[in-house]
């Protein structure tokens, strides 16, 4: 795989959800890799041998796991500070629990919409290129 794929990680525990929506990404250009729980997303992120960069971390909020979409999220900021991360749930999840996350990181809501959701991680994979050149 080339160094310059975009990358998306995509942590999802519903298969019925997870795979239709990697394979849309995937249409989209996208090299996706999937997780059904933080735990499988965390391994991922620590493997150094990888041979290629994650630009874009998608994550249910509710995601199954020891640690939750948030819990995930707070993981990446203080360990891969340049990693852009979307948190997909229902509103009443997201807003009892967002807390400084919200300002950081992007929101959002679920069932998804595609295009918005496509749109979403242009735009945070440019914010992480960006970040990447400056570096």
């Amino acid at each position: 795989m080339a160094r310059n794929d975009p990358f998306i990680l995509l942590i999802e525990a519903d298969l019925a959800v997870r795979h239709p929506l990697s394979e849309y990404l995937r249409t989209c250009g996208y090299k996706v890799l999937e997780a059904g729980t933080t735990d499988e997303a965390l391994i991922i992120l620590k493997s150094a041998d990888r041979g290629f960069e994650i630009d874009v971390l998608l994550c249910d909020v509710n995601s199954p796991g020891s640690i939750d979409g948030f819990g995930l999220s707070r993981w990446v900021r203080e360990h891969q500070p340049g990693l852009r991360v979307i948190l997909a749930g229902s509103i009443e999840r997201m807003t009892e629990q967002a807390g400084d996350l919200c300002e950081k990181g992007l929101i959002l809501e679920k069932p998804y919409h595609y295009q918005t959701l496509l749109d979403r991680i242009k735009r945070e994979k440019a914010r992480h290129d960006n970040i990447r050149s400056r570096n």
